[in-house]
């Protein structure tokens, strides 16, 4: 009976262990940075060009939004550990230092702090259009939206100069993005979902993410690490999102907060 028991919690174990990393054995992320490399050399992408894709939720960005570890680089890696990766990876594309591949994202995050009280003050002269944007991104269903120059995101969808498009996401795929891509000619972005768009514009937001407790409003990111503004119904900083290592807040009122996350 208890070889039974044994072998029984065994079978689960590796059951739910290749759930969880169904990628183990794919290497797509290593087929994506192929692709992007190739991609980025081709059409003579800049470095500036490289860093505006690859903030977070934007199109390149291969953090994996709902596995907070995933099988990458033949270990059990955290989602802004493949980042990382991509980063140090690219940063050798573009023929940067590994001392100044290493500091950027240590200056974007001193900039995020050495601006903070003016965000703050940028925020508390706009607060009603914040707070209307909360508002009408609660009582939508989406739950990532991106606006930037030349491209803009509602969860899935991408338009870029005017055209829609997705990714093609092979089935064990823990990624957001892939190597294909789909036209999508039949789909485009409705008035509530365009409305939130000009509304991010307003206030200087190039992303908004729902989470199951609040709203991340993203001023700027750099690969993995961002900040922004937070809003929580419930009047709490969320910090147990394996896409927002939060390394300071700041409370700003009842329900907002200014974040940096690292």
């Amino acid at each position: 009976m208890q070889r039974l028991l044994i072998l029984f919690f065994v079978f689960i174990s590796t059951l739910l262990f290749s759930q969880e990393y169904l990628n183990k054995n794919e290497n797509f992320d290593l087929t994506i940075f192929r692709y992007l490399d190739s991609l980025t050399t081709a059409n003579n992408v800049s470095i500036e060009e490289y860093l505006k894709f690859s903030k977070p939720f934007s199109k390149w960005d291969i953090r994996p939004i709902k596995h907070e570890k995933i099988w990458s680089l033949d270990s059990i890696r955290t989602s802004s550990e493949v980042s990382n990766f991509f980063w140090g990876g690219f940063s050798y594309h573009y023929k940067i230092s590994e001392k100044e591949a290493g500091a950027k994202p240590n200056r974007f995050l001193i900039t995020a702090q050495t601006e903070s009280s003016s965000n703050v003050e940028f925020f508390n002269k706009n607060i009603n259009k914040f707070k209307a944007l909360a508002l009408a991104f609660q009582k939508n269903d989406n739950l990532i939206f991106l606006n930037q120059i030349s491209l803009q995101r509602v969860d899935n969808l991408y338009r870029e100069n005017d055209k829609y498009w997705n990714y093609i996401i092979p089935e064990k795929s823990p990624f957001p993005i892939s190597t294909q891509i789909n036209i999508e000619k039949k789909i485009k972005f409705s008035k509530e979902q365009e409305q939130i768009l000009k509304q991010m514009e307003e206030i200087n937001i190039y992303s908004i993410i729902k989470t199951n407790y609040g709203i991340f409003f993203l001023k700027d990111g750099f690969t993995d690490n961002s900040y922004g503004y937070y809003f929580s119904s419930s009047k709490k900083m969320e910090q147990d999102n394996h896409l927002f290592e939060i390394m300071d807040f700041v409370n700003i009122n009842d329900e907002f907060y200014y974040y940096i996350a690292n």
